[in-house]
């Protein structure tokens, strides 16, 4: 944990967006993982409060590294963690004595939970009326699915995403990342940031309802307009950016590798058929779906003649919005990725992706290890006036 003064508020964040504000983070696993992450690397002093002996499930996700889960030090770096036990009245109350002295807090149990525990939004918000409280869930506080289990590849075969991000034969494909889980721990995130903005004014919180399968509809914007205004759902691998147009497509290359092609502005795609020599198709941009399949084939023929970097060799400076399909090593390693900070290290080791988000001016806000289960217990619950007498009791009892 970082140091505070006398009033318990962290100044050690310099000119961090989020300095000086305390986040209790319930959360389990990806969803509100991330989102507590993104406050985090805002300046958001986040701490954990994790089940005793068992904790975060992901700290226990494979690969293990030094003992430790690979994705536990991604996800949760530069995070606290106590350990407390919701299933006790005493573990409840010094719930309700941290939350007096937080900001936030984030939960990810299922609708009901916490209020079924006796410390859901009405009764947090009477102890302490400024608390932002978000609840990250499958499918929201409300609605016929409200109480279901699930998880991302539900939530976005719910949401219609799956279905679009079939291949050409119409068997759907699982995306490479957990795009429900994702974008509900990203919607919490601007959700409390919202509330955070309101609050300045107002000095009340809110509750913030964050729905991984709304954040996933969300995402549809111009798919579900088109269907709205023409009644055609989109074919799966035929729509303009999924495959249907010859100059939004990746295309193999002769060392058995790809290359993105996002020539969609006429601009970019007369500059790539000239740079190809087939200045032939370039009237026939947006021409009916047999030309499209015609000109595809003419395209892969022309790059299967070239490795993926000979390629980009040749087109680094044409400007057609060309790029290579890396994998993750090479995108880990990417000059751009590397140059905008993206590689979290902590201790001169990487960890995971950095900071997404920059700002005029700068913070010193190194990254930070994620961590050990319980790490924090003893200084964050003696800055709420339990003595060691008291804390060892707690330990006994299976409190903490």
């Amino acid at each position: 944990m970082r140091a505070e003064d006398e009033k318990g508020i962290d100044r050690t964040a310099g000119g961090a967006p989020l300095a000086g504000l305390t986040v209790l983070d319930l959360t389990r696993l990806l969803p509100g993982g991330y989102c507590t992450l993104l406050l985090a690397d805002l300046g958001a002093e986040v701490l954990k409060v994790e089940e005793p002996g068992r904790g975060d499930y992901i700290r226990w996700m494979p690969p293990m590294v030094e003992g430790e889960s690979a994705a536990h030090r991604a996800l949760n770096r530069g995070k606290g963690s106590i350990t407390l036990n919701l299933r006790t009245p005493v573990g409840i109350d010094l719930l309700r004595r941290l939350v007096l002295r937080s900001d936030m807090l984030v939960e990810s149990f299922r609708p009901g939970v916490m209020d079924r525990l006796g410390v859901g939004f009405e009764s947090l918000s009477a102890d302490n009326p400024a608390l932002i409280y978000c609840a990250i869930t499958g499918y929201g506080q409300d609605g016929p699915y409200r109480d279901l289990p699930g998880h991302d590849i539900n939530y976005i075969g719910y949401g219609g995403i799956l279905a679009m991000s079939a291949d050409r034969d119409g068997d759907p494909v699982l995306p490479g990342v957990q795009i429900g889980d994702l974008g509900g721990g990203m919607l919490g995130a601007i959700g409390i940031l919202a509330a955070l903005v309101e609050r300045a004014s107002t000095g009340r919180g809110r509750f913030v309802d964050a729905s991984m399968l709304d954040g996933a509809v969300s995402w549809l914007s111009v798919h579900a307009a088109a269907f709205l205004a023409t009644s055609e759902a989109p074919a799966a691998g035929h729509g303009p950016l999924t495959g249907g147009l010859a100059c939004y497509r990746v295309y193999r290359t002769a060392d058995g590798r790809s290359l993105t092609v996002g020539a969609l502005e006429p601009r970019f795609w007369r500059t790539l058929c000239e740079a190809l020599d087939c200045s032939d198709l370039i009237d026939d941009q947006f021409g009916p779906p047999e030309r499209q399949s015609e000109m595809a084939r003419r395209l892969q023929s022309i790059f299967e003649s070239k490795a993926r970097d000979e390629w980009m060799e040749r087109l680094r400076d044409v400007p057609a919005c060309v790029g290579p399909v890396n994998d993750l090593a090479e995108a880990l390693e990417d000059p751009q990725v590397r140059a905008r900070g993206m590689v979290a290290e902590v201790d001169g080791r990487p960890v995971g992706p950095g900071r997404p988000l920059r700002f005029s001016g700068s913070f010193d806000l190194p990254f930070r290890r994620a961590p050990g289960l319980g790490e924090h217990t003893a200084e964050v619950l003696a800055a709420i006036g339990v003595t060691d007498d008291e804390l060892k009791a707690l330990r006994i009892q299976g409190v903490v």
